[in-house]
């Protein structure tokens, strides 16, 4: 299995859920909000204290010229109207004006709507405005006007002590009138003091400021509105842009959360492809649009016998095994190629017949992709149903020899009785005598056939016991000995000095190896050679006895029919031994395969038996030993 590949992110990002940062970008937007407002506000407020701050300079402006331009204020208001009218000259004032203390208007710009009403309405009188300014906003014809009001004192404490000192010195000196200036004759003029007594000194001068009225400047709102029109405009502007800024956060997390969540997916269902191609039993071959290899599995690299290196990026043309550049020629043509058998011809391999599948891929729009090559070895399949055709058909020969078996019996032992009797009634030593116990010779060679037919047919049950494998082979040899002496055949065993003991039927093992020696003996020239060998396997669940003889070897066309009944090259042969012999082997969960020496004919035939080690380990179901497959392909 392919190890878990972490993703490189840090922990504490991939921690981070996708409502949390949506919280965090809420709370951002909020923030960013509440300082436009904020800051709007501010704004605002700075504007009207600009506006304020400038009509409060212009106030003092017109104290000032109260100061420098006249003494006695009280009775000089108008004297201040051409420094109004001058001073209103300037953009953005609408009027200025000075109000007495009962809301009449003692001095102004000449503004053609300035009248009392207009003016001074709503005025709270002296005393009860502040030394500092206040405004308010009111309508002024078809606009509005930013009106800021305070009082209007333009002579300091300063001021009033020089007038008192004036006054005194006046008074010792002139009488009333002296200066072209009277008194003020109403009771207003004599509560402010006005003149001072005599006896008044310096210490007795009021040190606050004297109200004489109240200034008051109209600025035109219309800048100011439009300031303020623009500062919410940026303000919505600005809010807009946060809003959308945070939609598209919003947006961009859940994409972001559903991208990661994708990329693992993606990333989780490549891992499980690798691992079923990986671990497909079958071979799996993939090319790109060049017809370069892209892909290849275990199975196919096992299959074609190559190097994994050597195979990706290697042309698919040049591959061993296929015609693969006649299977892409047809894939160009018809699109895709339905299982069919094929043989799989790889160079230093036994050919094996494979399954083949494959298609041409293109995507939705019709792009082509590749080639994609399913092989799926059919051998041990194809060699698995022709045993069992073979079963089939020595199980429908056995019933068949069982029956005609036992109505053989019956006339070969009615036979047999005459052909004694006969013999002894004749002349010894005549023809007639000899014919008749040549008769009985027949006749026992018949009953043989028919025996080896039944046990053929009825094998019967194969207990195994544990037993030296080694004591089977030396007691075959013995039973033997005398055919093997006869052609004179020497005799070679390849016996380890140790070796467990196995699962075995010793009587029907023995069997097998005798039919195995005599045939052997049998397809010897007279000075030939038989080796036993018996060596585990290198899998360590099975064992082989090899018998190999020096004799002309099996045909080539013969190799695939010598295990079947009946079957036989030589005139006396009944076509039966090797049959049972493979019979037996296959009862005891063994396999047992025939070869050439050498791989050809000429040099002997070499039979092996690969036998289990353990109950449990069964040959036939098991995928040929290294033995079997070095056998095969010689």
């Amino acid at each position: 299995m392919a190890a878990a590949t972490s993703s490189p992110r840090p922990l504490w990002i991939r921690s981070l859920s996708p409502w949390m940062l949506l919280g965090l970008a809420l709370i951002l937007g909020a923030a960013v909000t509440a300082l436009s407002v904020r800051s709007s506000q501010r704004e605002r407020e700075a504007m009207t204290q600009n506006m304020v701050d400038r009509a409060e300079a212009l106030i003092w402006a017109l104290e000032a010229g109260g100061r420098s331009g006249f003494c006695r204020p009280a009775d000089n208001f108008r004297s201040l109207e051409p420094l109004l009218m001058e001073t209103a000259k300037q953009p953005g004032i609408v009027f200025m004006a000075v109000a007495g203390s009962g809301g009449l208007i003692m001095a102004h710009n000449g503004a053609a709507a300035l009248t009392t009403e207009q003016a001074a309405a709503a005025l709270p009188p002296p005393e009860k405005v502040g030394e500092g300014p206040a405004w308010r906003v009111r309508q002024w014809g078809e606009r509005k006007v930013f009106e800021v009001y305070r009082l209007f004192a333009p002579l300091r404490p300063e001021h009033q002590a020089h007038q008192g000192r004036m006054g005194r010195m006046f008074g010792r000196g002139m009488g009333p009138g002296m200066m072209g200036e009277a008194a003020p004759p109403d009771a207003a003029g004599a509560r402010r003091g006005w003149p001072p007594p005599p006896s008044a000194g310096p210490e007795e001068v009021p040190q606050t400021r004297r109200a004489l009225g109240i200034a008051m400047v109209g600025l035109d709102m219309q800048p100011f509105e439009a300031a303020l029109a623009a500062d919410r405009r940026n303000t919505l502007v600005s809010a807009a842009l946060v809003a959308a800024l945070a939609l598209a956060a919003v947006v961009s997390l859940f994409w972001a959360h559903n991208y990661r969540r994708s990329r693992r997916m993606l990333r989780d269902q490549r891992a499980m492809a690798a691992e079923v191609v990986a671990n497909l039993p079958l071979g799996l071959i993939t090319s790109d649009p060049g017809g370069a290899v892209a892909l290849i599995n275990a199975t196919a690299l096992d299959m074609l016998g190559l190097a994994r290196e050597r195979a990706v990026g290697a042309s698919l043309r040049g591959l061993p095994g296929l015609d693969w550049a006649a299977l892409a020629r047809e894939l160009a043509k018809k699109g895709r190629i339905p299982d069919r058998e094929a043989r799989l011809n790889v160079p230093g391999r036994r050919p094996a017949a494979v399954s083949l599948g494959a298609a041409a891929v293109r995507n939705e729009t019709g792009v082509f992709l590749g080639h994609v090559f399913v092989l799926r070895d059919i051998t041990e399949v194809k060699r698995l149903r022709a045993e069992a055709q073979r079963h089939d058909r020595l199980a429908a020969l056995g019933n068949l020899a069982a029956g005609v078996a036992h109505e053989i019996r019956n006339p070969l032992s009615t036979i047999k009785g005459v052909a004694v009797y006969l013999a002894r009634r004749l002349a010894p030593g005549g023809r007639e005598e000899e014919a008749a116990r040549r008769m009985v010779d027949e006749v026992d060679r018949l009953d043989r056939v028919v025996s080896e037919l039944l046990q053929f047919a009825r094998p019967g049950a194969m207990p195994r016991s544990a037993g030296d494998v080694r004591e089977v082979i030396r007691h075959a040899l013995r039973l033997a000995e005398a055919d093997l002496q006869a052609k004179g055949v020497r005799v070679a065993q390849d016996l380890p000095p140790e070796f467990p003991d196995v699962p075995i039927h010793a009587e029907r093992l023995t069997q097998a190896l005798l039919n195995l020696f005599l045939n052997a003996a049998q397809a010897m020239s007279p000075g030939g050679e038989l080796r036993v060998a018996l060596a585990p396997l290198p899998d360590g669940n099975f064992y082989a006895i090899t018998v190999t003889d020096t004799g002309p070897g099996i045909a080539e066309a013969a190799l695939s029919s010598i295990f079947t009944p009946y079957f036989t090259t030589r005139p006396s042969g009944t076509g039966l031994g090797l049959s049972i012999a493979l019979q037996i082997v296959e009862g005891l969960g063994g396999r047992l395969h025939a070869a050439n020496v050498g791989g050809a004919p000429g040099q002997g035939a070499e039979f092996t038996l690969i036998l289990p080690l353990r109950p449990d380990a069964d040959a036939t179901d098991a995928a040929p030993a290294r033995g079997d497959t070095e056998k095969n392909q010689r």
